[in-house]
């Protein structure tokens, strides 16, 4: 008798995805999230010429794509979705690792993460995935500091 893999939480459509690249390890939870400045990169190419000033830098250090946060039992990870490809693994943080908050407005989270190599970064993703933000928030060491 063969034994399942539990189901994880999240999207399950972006737990399909990632199966494909982390086939040997087990995913509890995933979410699709969009960095901070997303918006603003996919609304510049209605600006025309002034697109490329505008939106430059708008998501630093993370990639203007939509985003795929997975949580592993030992850690989490945080992978690029491109168009048409296949997702590619930004990085991963072992629990205990990294400093995680969170933000709730009317309709969306904003998630608040202080990672190694990448420093603070902000994501934002729909209530839907509280579940997979609140496990993000059990393995963090820490809330954020606020800025200063």
């Amino acid at each position: 008798m063969e034994v399942g893999r539990p189901p994880a939480i999240g999207h399950q459509s972006v737990v399909k995805q990632l199966r494909s690249v982390l086939f040997s390890e087990v995913i509890l939870a995933a979410a699709s999230v969009r960095p901070k400045g997303w918006m603003k990169v996919a609304l510049a190419p209605a600006l025309g010429w002034w697109a490329p000033y505008l939106a430059r830098h708008a998501t630093d250090p993370l990639p203007p794509t939509i985003l795929y946060l997975a949580v592993t039992p030992v850690d989490i990870r945080l992978f690029s979705k491109p168009g048409l490809s296949a997702p590619f693994e930004i990085g991963r943080w072992k629990r205990g690792s990294y400093q995680a908050s969170i933000g709730e407005s009317a309709l969306s989270l904003k998630i608040d993460l202080e990672l190694e190599r990448l420093g603070r970064v902000r994501l934002f993703s729909g209530k839907d995935v509280r579940p997979v933000v609140d496990m993000v928030l059990q393995g963090a060491a820490g809330p954020v500091a606020p800025a200063t």
